[in-house]
C-alpha cells in the first residue's frame, strides 16, 4: 500500500518528467523556428542582392536604349538637313537651268548623296540611324526582360516575408523557384540566348 506522502513525491516526479519532455519539446520547436528563419532570412538576402545586380543590367540597358534612340534621331535629323539641302540645289539647278554655276549646284547635291570618308552621305547617314535604331530596340528589349526577372525577385522576397509571417516551408519552396527562374531568365538575358 501506498502512504500518501509516497503518492505525492510520485505525482510530483511525473509532473516533472511531463514538464522536462514539454521543455525539451518547445525548445526543439523554437530551434526548428529559429532555424526556418535563420534560413529564410538568408535566402531574402541572396536575392535581394541578386535584384540589385539585375536591376543595375535593366537600368543599365534601358540607358542604352535611351542614348542609341538619341543618336538615331539626331543621325536621322541630320540626314534630313542634307535631304533639305540637297532638294534646294537640286530646285535651284533645273531653275538655272542655263545659268553659270548651276553645276556647281549640281555637283554639290550629288556630294550630299553620295558617301564620304567621314560617312556622312545620305545614303550612309539612313543606314546608319537604322542601325543605331535597331540596335536601340534591341536594347530596349533586353532591359525588358531584366524588368521580368526583376519583378521575379520582387515577388519572392515578398513571399518569403509572407512565410516567415506563416513559417510554411511550402511558401518559401514557392518563392525560391520563383526567384531562381528569374535569376536565370537574368543569366540567359545577359548570354544572349532570349530575345
Amino acid at each position: 500500500m501506498l502512504e500518501p506522502e509516497d503518492a505525492k513525491d510520485l505525482i510530483d516526479e511525473a509532473i516533472e518528467r511531463a514538464e522536462d519532455k514539454h521543455d525539451d519539446s518547445e525548445r526543439d520547436e523554437r530551434a526548428k523556428e529559429r532555424k526556418f528563419r535563420d534560413r529564410v532570412s538568408l535566402l531574402v538576402g541572396i536575392f535581394a542582392v541578386s535584384l540589385a545586380f539585375v536591376h543595375m543590367a535593366a537600368a543599365g540597358a534601358q540607358r542604352e536604349s535611351l542614348r542609341l534612340g538619341i543618336e538615331a534621331s539626331d543621325t536621322f535629323a541630320y540626314m534630313q538637313a542634307k535631304i533639305v539641302r540637297e532638294t534646294v540645289l537640286k530646285t535651284a539647278t533645273a531653275d538655272q537651268n542655263n545659268a553659270a554655276g548651276s553645276g556647281d549646284w549640281a555637283k554639290e547635291a550629288k556630294r550630299l548623296r553620295a558617301p564620304d570618308k567621314a560617312g556622312h552621305g545620305i545614303t550612309q547617314l539612313q543606314k546608319s540611324g537604322e542601325q543605331q535604331r535597331e540596335t536601340a530596340e534591341h536594347s530596349a528589349t533586353i532591359g525588358e526582360h531584366y524588368e521580368i526577372s526583376e519583378t521575379a525577385l520582387q515577388m519572392a522576397i515578398v513571399l518569403l516575408s509572407i512565410a516567415l509571417i506563416g513559417r510554411s516551408w511550402v511558401v518559401a519552396s514557392g518563392a525560391s523557384l520563383i526567384a531562381l527562374s528569374g535569376i536565370a531568365f537574368a543569366i540567359l538575358t545577359k548570354l544572349g540566348v532570349i530575345l
